[in-house]
């Protein structure tokens, strides 16, 4: 994949020829690159969510493990079936990219520690991916099923469309019920542990 930035001349003399010149940079992106490392920071985000809804429960005296059973709508996933089912696709959708059968499904307890271990299980999954088993991903075309949508999709728009957006939808709904609920969580939390940071505050 290429992401191209139009970037604006600003040497040379200023008239508004020069000023207004653009260049056209190109900069490559992996199959790779673009979902194993954010699917592996992702699930570090949804590893601490899980410690947040600990310490809720704590603070606000809840029966332990009552968030897990929280919901935002009567007709949407729970909290804990955020994390089981977000891990699932995971695996899923890797293995549709790099071509292989679809794994079963796992039925994970809805208690913390049996989350906090398939999220540790999905990690150790995507850590054991190589770039080259899915280098070929943009090349292959892919059959979705319902219940989301039905059809083919090349591989670009299968990544880009479906595969990221649908991983970071069950994190934004997680989060969701937890500020919901009344955690002290913003933006920074859902950003997770960033290597470099230039200041600001997120929240």
């Amino acid at each position: 994949m290429r992401l191209f930035v139009s970037v604006i001349d600003l040497s040379g003399p200023t008239d508004v020829q020069n000023t207004n010149e653009r260049m056209e940079v190109g900069v490559s992106f992996s199959v790779y690159d673009i979902t194993v490392p954010l699917m592996l920071h992702g699930l570090n985000v949804m590893d601490d969510y899980l410690d947040h809804a600990q310490a809720l429960e704590r603070t606000k005296a809840f029966e332990p493990g009552r968030i897990l059973g929280e919901r935002l709508a009567p007709d949407m996933l729970t909290f804990g079936e955020q994390f089981s089912v977000s891990c699932n696709k995971v695996e899923a959708h890797m293995a549709k990219l790099m071509q292989h059968d679809p794994p079963t499904p796992s039925n994970t307890r809805m208690m913390y520690p049996a989350l906090k271990g398939r999220l540790l299980e999905t990690r150790g999954f995507l850590q054991n991916v190589q770039p080259d088993e899915i280098a070929s991903a943009q090349s292959h075309t892919y059959e979705l099923t319902p219940p989301i949508v039905r059809g083919w999709f090349g591989g670009d728009d299968y990544i880009r469309h479906l595969v990221l957006p649908d991983f970071f939808f069950h994190i934004s709904i997680a989060h969701a019920i937890l500020r919901h609920l009344g955690a002290k969580i913003g933006k920074r939390d859902y950003l997770g542990n960033l290597t470099q940071q230039s200041g600001g505050d997120y929240s």
